[in-house]
C-alpha cells in the first residue's frame, strides 16, 4: 500500500534539468516509434495518419516475455473487440535474443512494435505503466492505470462516455456518477515521486510534522494508521472523537537515512503524541467473512513455472463493485462497502492474498479459514444482470465460500491518554 506519508531525507539533493510539460487529456498523439513491426494489426500498412479514424490502445511492455498473462488477456481483449473501429498496439523493448522465439510459441494480437529505446514510452510520459486511449481524432483521451483496459472502459471509450474528472466522494455524487455511465480515466499518466515533490520548508530533525491538510491527498487519521500497521482501515479502532473524516498531512524530514521500520515507528510516536492517544495491537471478537472451502473440495493452484523470475511483472489484482463508492479509481481508501456489493475478482495470488484483497474495501475484516497453501488465479465476474452471482460464481468456479460470522482477529485500538 503506498505511503501518502511524507517523508524526505534532507541530506538529498538531485539536479534536474527542465522537463517539457507532460501530455494530457485532449492533447494531440505523437507518432509510434519504432524499428521493426513484430506484429501487423490489419492488412493496411502502418503509416504516419495510421493514429486516427478509429479508437487506438497503447500499451507498453519493455518486457513482454515475462509477461504470459498480461499477453493472454490482450490477446482476448483484441479478440473481442474484433470488427470494431479499434486497434490495438502493443509496444516493446526486450532483447530480440528472448522475445523473438517467445513470441514464436506465444504470438501477441494486434500491432506489435519493437522500440527498444523507449522513445515512444518517453514521448507519452508514462513513467509509471499505464495504456494511453487515444481518439479517432487522434487525441489522448485518457491513460487506464490498469495497464490492460477493461473492456467496459473501451466501449465506454467508443461511445463517448469517459471523463477526465472524479466525482465528489459524497453518496450523491457518487450515485448521480453511477447513474451517467461514465467511466473515469486519468487526465495525465502518472509521474515517480522526486525527491524535491512538495518539499516541505522545515529543517530536518526528527520531529514529526502533524497538520490539517491542505489538499485532497490528505488522509484521516484511520488511513494514515492502517499505513503504518499495513493492515486495511476496517481494522482501525479509533476513540469516536477522532473517528471522523478530518484529513491530515504528516511530514517527516530526516537528517540522514533510517529503516523503514525505525521511521515508521518514529511517525506511530509523533501520532500519538499529536493526538494524545495510545497505540496497541489486541484480539477482539468481531464481525467478520469468514472464507471456507465448499464441497471439501480446493481450487487448482497455478502451475509453477521452472524459472521463478517468469512471473516478474505478471500478477494483478482488481476488484469490481456494484456501487462506486468502493471502486479504486475513485479513492485510494474507498467508504467500506458490503460483502454483497463486490461483483467481480481478478488477482493472481495465495488465498491469505485473496482475503487481503477484497477485505481492503469491505467493512469486515475476511478471515481465511481454507488452510490452502500455493498460489492461484481468480478470475471471476457476476453476470450482466441486476442481480448479483458473483458468490455463486466463485463457489461454482474456485469451491470457494464467503459467509458472515464472528471471529477473534487481530485489530489495532487507539485510545486516549
Amino acid at each position: 500500500m503506498m505511503f501518502r506519508l511524507l517523508l524526505l531525507f534532507a541530506v538529498l539533493a538531485v539536479s534536474m534539468s527542465a522537463q517539457p510539460r507532460p501530455l494530457k487529456a485532449g492533447d494531440f498523439a505523437p507518432g509510434i516509434v519504432f524499428s521493426r513491426i513484430l506484429n501487423s494489426g490489419s492488412a493496411s500498412d502502418w503509416t504516419s495518419d495510421s493514429l486516427s479514424g478509429q479508437l487506438t490502445v497503447l500499451v507498453f511492455f519493455p518486457d513482454t516475455s515475462h509477461n504470459l498473462q498480461s499477453v493472454s488477456r490482450w490477446n482476448a481483449l483484441v479478440q473481442q473487440f474484433a470488427g470494431k473501429p479499434i486497434q490495438f498496439a502493443w509496444i516493446t523493448g526486450e532483447k530480440e535474443s528472448s522475445l523473438l522465439p517467445w513470441l514464436q510459441e506465444h504470438p501477441v494480437k494486434g500491432w506489435v512494435f519493437y522500440d527498444p529505446d523507449g522513445s515512444t514510452d518517453r514521448a507519452y510520459g508514462t513513467e509509471i505503466d499505464a495504456a494511453v486511449i487515444i481518439g479517432a481524432d487522434r487525441r489522448i483521451v485518457g491513460f487506464d492505470e490498469s495497464l490492460i483496459p477493461d473492456p467496459a472502459t473501451l466501449n465506454a471509450a467508443l461511445e463517448g462516455r469517459i471523463t477526465n474528472v472524479l466525482p465528489q466522494l459524497t453518496p450523491a455524487a457518487l450515485q448521480a456518477f453511477a447513474e451517467s455511465g461514465k467511466v473515469h480515466l486519468s487526465a495525465e499518466p502518472r509521474r515517480m515521486l522526486r525527491a524535491d515533490d512538495d518539499k516541505p520548508d522545515f529543517p530536518p530533525s526528527y520531529t514529526v510534522h502533524i497538520s490539517p491538510a491542505k489538499s485532497a491527498d490528505g488522509i484521516t487519521l484511520k488511513q494514515h494508521i492502517a499505513q503504518l500497521y499495513d493492515v486495511s482501515p476496517i481494522r482501525i479502532h479509533l476513540p469516536p472523537a477522532l473517528d471522523d473524516d478530518k484529513r491530515y498531512d504528516i511530514a517527516l524530514v530526516l537528517p540522514a537515512p533510517e529503516s523503514a521500520e525505525i521511521t515508521n515507528n518514529r511517525i506511530l510516536h509523533g501520532i500519538q503524541d499529536y493526538f494524545a492517544v495510545t497505540a496497541a495491537r489486541e484480539e477482539r471478537l468481531s464481525d467478520v467473512y469468514v472464507a471456507t472451502t465448499a464441497n471439501g473440495k480446493s481450487p487448482t493452484p497455478l502451475a509453477k513455472p521452472d524459472d521463478a523470475s517468469s512471473l516478474v511483472g505478471g500478477s494483478f489484482s482488481q476488484v469490481e463493485f456494484q456501487h462506486p463508492n468502493a471502486a479504486d479509481s475513485l479513492d485510494e481508501f474507498p467508504a467500506p462497502v458490503a460483502l454483497a456489493a463486490i461483483r467481480g475478482i481478478a488477482l493472481e495470488g495465495t488465498l491469505d492474498d485473496f482475503c487481503r484483497t477484497i477485505e481492503r474495501a469491505l467493512d469486515r475484516p475476511v478471515v481465511n479459514e481454507t488452510n490452502l497453501k500455493g498460489e492461484y488465479e481468480f478470475n471471476v465476474k457476476a453476470g450482466e444482470g441486476s442481480e448479483n452471482t458473483f458468490l455463486e460464481r466463485l463457489r461454482d468456479q474456485f469451491n470457494l465460500n464467503i459467509t458472515p460470522a464472528q471471529r477473534r482477529v487481530e485489530v489495532v485500538v487507539l485510545r486516549p491518554r
